[in-house]
């Protein structure tokens, strides 16, 4: 990391007072020398190095990014001073820098280690570096020139630029997904935000002073704009979407200093990043009408998919980006290719299914159908016109059905109210491979690590139970008042609509999901939710003096974005394309 440090001299009384903040202290036993480079005589002054050394602290990071800081791996550093001009050197030691070196006096704040050397009045030139426990070197001051005047109090400042070892890129932004090893999805049509940041030999982030300056350029592909970091925001950079879904571009993110830092041995630079926009559609289906798809950024008015469509009450869509719609009308699934207004191209045979409920998709694209009327379970592989799976056993009115992973998951609305778990290899002979107690179950959901969240409708709650779902779950009443529709972000958060005419909203519950509930207000009858990828929250109300899309921004504390323009009456169902 870096340091600023002021060197303060007067003669008779020479401080060179260094002010390294870090937030741990790591390395061997050594000590502190505590002497000076020649005897002291008349016109010659005592210099002293006073390093503090804050210890970790729970409390906050800013800590660990304030402008003074040296990196946490610290363990040792070097300090070079020479005549100017003439380059005799004058001081040359290394300094041992732990809680148990000589001269160094530790506390639980804190470890201060304390150098004293000479010099005479003149000119020098210092150069300080920074070294971890394995001797990489972390940071380092660039040849400093300095004067000691006699009977003057002088004031040099010496700043230790940090070493990177690598540039690393981040976001934090609820619309940016992914990592820079693998790249980043930036979802939606807005600009986000990215930091770029040197990172030490020891993985420690280099900040202040001495930190680098950023630059940020495409280097394949285009259509993104770029903000560049500022002299406010020297670590932060924006990007601007094509809005083009699935365009991409790789960037270079380039890190300089005013000096030779970028030469030194080991040093890294620059580092290349992708990412992708990803511009979702939401589709709605209508179980009095049609399916109704609207485009970014979802202030039009939508495009209804009609062709195969018959009661509607159910959406899926796999990997190839078509969508699988069931109609509970007809009791046939139909299958789309963007952009889905066309025919079908493919769909489940007529007869085969007696009373469809609610469809699901695996990884493989085989589709899972919850069959009321038969007291089944069909399992179609592509292309869905062959014979099913057909599953019964442990199957009772079953309405709700959902994969996670290989394994699928269906909710049975009559007999014991339950949801079974079954897992492969599945076959007309197979049996639950779990039963997880809970009440009549009309929708479920899963989070990013398998959690399952099921609502149930007669108890006015949401329970949620980990794997292997054996054991009891944790029950959510706070705020339940006739919950009809559940949804889950990226991170976790639980959306929950409860539909109580005027007294209906929306309650979000985060993890571990036993507190007072963030409640979203202004909604009449929600019938069915879902949020994006920038976790931008949709509601499909049905009911009051506005019936239309209401759309939630985070943090969800202002006014609804409403469109009114979709001719939907009965949302029985909602999905994003991924």
């Amino acid at each position: 990391m870096i340091a600023e440090i002021r060197l303060r001299f007067a003669l008779g009384a020479v401080v060179i007072s260094s002010a390294f903040a870090l937030s741990a202290c790591s390395g061997g036993a050594g000590s502190v020398p505590s002497r000076a480079t020649a005897p002291v005589s008349h016109g010659r002054a005592t210099a002293t190095f006073t390093i503090t050394i804050p210890k970790p602290s729970a409390a906050t990071a800013a800590a660990r990014r304030s402008p003074k800081y040296v990196s946490p791996a610290t363990a040792s550093m070097t300090l070079n001073v020479t005549t100017d001009p003439g380059g005799a050197i004058v001081i040359s030691e290394t300094v041992s820098l732990t809680p148990t070196s000589t001269g160094c006096t530790s506390t639980l704040a804190s470890t201060q280690c304390v150098l004293t050397i000479a010099l005479d009045p003149g000119s020098y030139t210092a150069v300080i570096s920074t070294y971890d426990a394995a001797n990489a070197e972390l940071s380092a001051g660039q040849d400093v020139d300095f004067t000691i005047a006699e009977g003057q109090q002088n004031v040099v400042t010496l700043t230790l630029n940090g070493i990177p070892a690598a540039i690393r890129v981040s976001s934090a932004a609820p619309a940016v997904h992914g990592a820079q090893t693998a790249g980043f999805t930036l979802y939606g049509l807005t600009a986000q935000k990215f930091a770029a940041e040197a990172i030490d030999a020891d993985g420690n982030t280099i900040v202040g002073a001495g930190s680098p300056t950023f630059s940020v350029a495409a280097v394949v592909g285009s259509g993104f704009t770029v903000s560049p970091p500022t002299t406010t925001a020297p670590n932060t950079f924006a990007l601007t979407p094509p809005g083009t879904n699935g365009q991409g571009a790789t960037f270079t993110v380039t890190a300089a200093y005013s000096d030779a830092t970028c030469s030194t041995a080991g040093a890294v630079c620059s580092a290349t990043f992708t990412v992708k926009n990803d511009v979702q559609t939401l589709f709605i289906a209508d179980s009095n009408g049609n399916v109704e798809m609207y485009a970014a950024p979802f202030t039009g008015t939508p495009t209804a998919i009609t062709n195969g469509i018959n009661g509607p009450n159910s959406l899926a869509m796999d990997a190839a980006g078509h969508l699988f719609v069931g109609n509970i009308n007809s009791d046939v699934v139909t299958e789309y290719a963007a952009p889905y207004t066309g025919a079908p191209i493919a769909s489940t045979t007529s007869g085969d299914i007696g009373e469809e409920q609610q469809i699901a998709l695996d990884a493989s694209g085989n589709l899972f159908v919850a069959d009321a009327e038969n007291n089944a379970v069909e399992i179609f592989a592509p292309p869905y016109s062959g014979t099913p799976i057909v599953i019964t056993n442990g199957i009772n009115l079953p309405f709700t059905i959902a994969v996670d992973g290989a394994d699928f998951f269906v909710g049975n609305l009559e007999g014991s109210a339950n949801v079974k778990q079954f897992t492969p290899p599945f076959s007309s002979s197979s049996t639950p491979a779990a039963t997880i107690t809970t009440g009549e179950a009309p929708e479920f959901a899963f989070d990013r690590t398998a959690n399952l969240f099921i609502l149930s409708l007669g108890g006015d709650n949401v329970e949620v139970f980990s794997p292997p779902y054996t054991a009891g779950g944790t029950t959510i009443t706070t705020g339940m008042n006739n919950p009809d529709g559940i949804a889950l972000d990226g991170t976790g958060n639980l959306f929950v609509a409860n539909t109580a005419g005027p007294s209906s909203n929306v309650e979000i519950y985060g993890a571990p999901y036993t507190g007072t509930p963030q409640t979203v207000h202004g909604l009449y009858d929600p019938e069915v939710v879902a949020v994006d990828g920038s976790d931008t929250l949709y509601v499909a109300d049905s009911g009051g003096a506005t019936p239309g899309l209401y759309v939630f921004a985070p943090p969800y504390t202002g006014a609804a974005t409403v469109n009114t323009n979709g001719s939907w009456t009965a949302p029985a169902a909602i999905l994003f394309s991924p």
